[in-house]
This record gives structure tokens, C-alpha cells and sequence, in this order.
């Protein structure tokens, strides 16, 4: 893997982190791995959404527009990750699906399931994109920087 693509990938999994560190440990409640997972989705989404808004913005557009855009997109790609993560995991949740009894895997075809967990990944897509419009343009800045010096 190339530096400019690891540290575009560091500063986006450290972004996820960042915003999803307090919501994550709010609705664990408790340490465990639910929480790790949770933390384990928001840096995959946040890598993942800051590869996609700064390969846009590598375009050359610059000043305040380029940097909405570029938190917007970042929103949508790494909140769309992100909101898929979270469904999967609430809903195997909510049905009490195990390992050791993986024969309860109908459950999630439950419309309360469903609908549930559903929910809950609407809001983490929300929250993810609302971060990405209001904060995305402060770490676009730093993808700029590393734009610049060529590193990316």
C-alpha cells in the first residue's frame, strides 16, 4: 500500500473513531463486542468515506464549495457504511441470533426485527451526514494538505 493511500486511510479511520468513540459507548452501555464492533464499523466507514471524498476532491476545485462537497460525500459514503454495519448488527441483535444457535436466523426476517433495526441505522446515516456537512470541511482541509504535498 502506497503512504499518500495508508495515511488518507489513518486519518479517516481516526475521523470514524472520533465521531462515532461517544454514541458507540452510550448505546453499549458496557464494554463489550458489541462496543469494539460498533468501533470497528465507524473506522471502516470513516476510511472508507474519506478515500472516496478525497479521491473528488483530487479533482482541483478549490475554496468552500469543494470542501461542503467534500464533507458531504464523505457523509454519504462513510454514513452509508456505516448505517449498514449498524443494521446488521441490531438486527442480529434484537433477534438474539448466536453462534451457538444459528438456527434462529429466521428471526430476523420479523417485521419488528425489521423495522427496528432499521431505525436505528436511519439515525447513524443521519448522524454520519450531518457530521460530513457541518464537520467534513475541517478535516477536508487536512486532505488538502496532503494533496498538496503530494503525498496523496
Amino acid at each position: 500500500m502506497r503512504p499518500p493511500v495508508r495515511n488518507l486511510l489513518i486519518l479517516g479511520a481516526a475521523w470514524g473513531l472520533l465521531l462515532a468513540a461517544l454514541p458507540a459507548a452510550v448505546m453499549a452501555g458496557e464494554p463489550g463486542a458489541f462496543l469494539l464492533a460498533a468501533l470497528l464499523g465507524a473506522a471502516l466507514a470513516g476510511a472508507l468515506g474519506t478515500l472516496a471524498a478525497a479521491r473528488a476532491l483530487s479533482g482541483g476545485r478549490k475554496g468552500l464549495r469543494a470542501l461542503l462537497s467534500f464533507g458531504a460525500l464523505q457523509g454519504l459514503s462513510g454514513g452509508a457504511v456505516a448505517a449498514g454495519l449498524v443494521w446488521g448488527m441490531m438486527a442480529v441483535s434484537i433477534a438474539g441470533v448466536s453462534p451457538a444457535e444459528p438456527a434462529g436466523l429466521s428471526a430476523l426476517m420479523r417485521p419488528a426485527v425489521f423495522v427496528g433495526s432499521f431505525f436505528v441505522a436511519a439515525s447513524v446515516f443521519a448522524y454520519a451526514l450531518l457530521a460530513g456537512l457541518l464537520l467534513g470541511p475541517a478535516l477536508g482541509l487536512l486532505v488538502v494538505r496532503l494533496l498538496r504535498k503530494g503525498e496523496a
